[in-house]
């Protein structure tokens, strides 16, 4: 997030904690959306992108850190809905959804959108504080969305009507991308070895996030 051009957060919070113990020097440059980072990364305009999920297709393309925390991609909404027991049932019931360009939010929902007719129920929206908007306005019934970003936003901007669904769409470990282009074998090694003596610093960075929204 970004407070006029400073950026702010829990992961600038630890991409500065563990850079600076790694002694690898650094500035933050803004993206409009994740998509746009990953391919800046992979043709070496930008370095690290913080905050991202392993996968294969990225794999080929960068270094991966050892993990510095997890993420659990929830569902945020107005309605009130029982349990489910897949995410498809949501989308065969023709409910729309709201991510974010670019983020990777599990096999589950990747399998999903092969099916033409379920993209159309997923829109993508750049900006978090939009996302988050709509669906507190009901134009779309549900946000995928990291547990720790939609919970501080709904108590950032008051949204006291959005809840969060008892479903988890993905929990998954967190790494930095590191570009094949720029880094070497010793600073990726600096970086895995800051993010295992840092462990206690980012638990209690983790622990002061709020946490609470009503769930159903």
């Amino acid at each position: 997030m970004y407070n006029g051009d400073n950026p702010f957060g829990l992961d600038i919070e630890i991409t500065k904690l563990v850079f600076n113990k790694a002694n690898v020097c650094f500035k933050f440059v803004r993206l409009p959306t994740s998509a746009r980072g990953l391919a800046e990364l992979y043709k070496g305009y930008v370095d690290v992108l913080p905050s991202a999920s392993f996968n294969i297709d990225r794999a080929n393309n960068a270094h991966f850190s050892v993990p510095y925390r997890r993420e659990r991609m929830r569902l945020f909404t107005r309605l009130e809905l029982p349990p489910i027991k897949s995410l498809t049932e949501l989308f065969a019931d023709e409910y729309t959804f709201v991510t974010n360009p670019g983020a990777y939010y599990g096999e589950e929902l990747r399998q999903i959108l092969q099916i033409s007719w379920y993209q159309q129920r997923l829109v993508e929206v750049a900006s978090v504080s939009r996302r988050i908007e709509l669906v507190n306005k009901k134009r779309i019934d549900f946000l995928i969305e990291d547990e720790y970003t939609g919970y501080y936003y709904i108590n950032r901007l008051g949204y006291e009507r959005l809840r969060l669904h008892s479903y988890i769409v993905n929990d998954n470990a967190i790494h930095f991308m590191l570009s094949r282009i720029t880094f070497k074998k010793n600073e990726i090694s600096a970086i895995n070895e800051a993010i295992e003596q840092l462990q206690p610093d980012i638990k209690a960075i983790l622990e002061r996030r709020p946490t609470s929204a009503q769930t159903k």
